[in-house]
């Protein structure tokens, strides 16, 4: 007796084990097929009383000999035969693959894009994802034409920065009539770096701003340029670029001018984590850099210091890019980081 109730106590463990080795996973660009090992389909609610329905006038037509009753009966019965196998095939040999993911400032939402095949002639309808573990997550639904593809967007929210995994994914349907829930898990690797939210109303940066080279290595490289002729108008060229017209003498001259040379450069900044005060917290640094680095948009030289972690000032969306990483990831060493040092 003993040995059989362990047996039955074990039974739903070893089921969901069994379930939970039938479930596809799919690697990073990889592609899951919803075949007949790997989809469950249950009664609804309205599935269940659609039963109790039938199962009622069945009753009553075997009671008072209604014909007309077993005619009806066994007609709804039929159609909900069939919305089951509809409901089964409107998932079956559905392709999944993991897309793209945005990365986020915290507070923000990333969004997630699946990407979902029909590889049959046959058109799917009321393709639904969510994800079981975030409840506050927004169903995501889809409908496909025959042999077409399409994305769904899970929208995650996010409350703190670092790197955001998306939990597993369950793809369902109701379709026809709601009468029955097919649905399969789809377990993506798929991620994203959260940012720090930005500082709101953050203070400017400081003014003592280093230069890569030093003040004087700055001005004497903006004698320089100025030399070369940053000051000298020529006439306007076709193809030349719209940030070289000199557009203030144009508009005063009335004919297209544009600048020889090349424009001074701007002094490196370095947004130093060392540099802000003493009493600040760790999360209020970060979201104080990031807010500096966002407003210094791509065109200034930035460089970036955190404790154990130094980005060279450098331009451009790229490197804007490697010094968010490192604030999302700190006090990790970014891939920059690690890239750059091998190097």
């Amino acid at each position: 007796m003993a040995a059989r109730k362990s047996v039955l106590r074990g039974a739903p463990a070893m089921a969901q084990r069994r379930t939970a080795g039938r479930r596809p996973t799919g690697g990073t660009g990889g592609t899951l097929l919803l075949d007949r090992r790997h989809l469950y389909i249950l009664p609804t609610r309205g599935g269940l009383g659609f039963a109790v329905v039938l199962a009622a006038m069945l009753l009553t037509s075997l009671n008072y000999n209604i014909s007309l009753g077993f005619a009806l009966t066994f007609l709804l019965a039929g159609i909900g035969m069939a919305c089951m196998w509809l409901a089964y095939r409107n998932l079956l040999d559905l392709a999944v693959a993991a897309g793209s993911a945005a990365p986020a400032h915290a507070g923000q939402d990333a969004v997630f894009q699946l990407r979902i095949d029909n590889r049959d002639a046959d058109a799917r309808i009321g393709i639904a994802a969510r994800v079981p573990t975030l409840p506050n997550v927004a169903t995501a639904m889809l409908t496909l034409d025959g042999s077409a593809s399409g994305m769904l967007a899970l929208y995650v929210p996010t409350a703190r920065r670092g790197r955001l995994v998306l939990p597993r994914v369950a793809i369902a349907s109701r379709f026809p009539f709601g009468l029955f829930r097919v649905w399969s898990y789809a377990d993506l690797d798929m991620s994203t770096l959260v940012y720090p939210a930005p500082e709101p109303d953050a203070p400017p940066p400081p003014a003592a701003y280093r230069p890569d080279g030093g003040d004087a290595v700055h001005t004497a490289a903006s004698a320089a340029s100025s030399d070369d002729g940053i000051d000298q108008l020529r006439r306007y060229r076709s193809g030349d670029p719209l940030h070289r017209i000199a557009w203030k003498h144009s508009a005063r001259t009335g004919r297209w001018l544009s600048r020889a040379g090349d424009p001074p450069q701007q002094p490196a900044r370095w947004l130093d984590w060392h540099a802000l005060p003493a009493g600040m917290e760790a999360e209020a640094r970060l979201s104080r850099l990031c807010a500096w680095l966002l407003a210094a948009g791509d065109d200034a030289e930035i460089g970036l210091r955190l404790p154990g972690v130094e980005l060279p000032p450098a331009r451009g969306a790229s490197h804007r890019r490697a010094c968010l990483e490192a604030l999302a990831l700190w006090p990790q060493r970014p891939a920059a980081c690690r890239a750059g040092e091998r190097a």
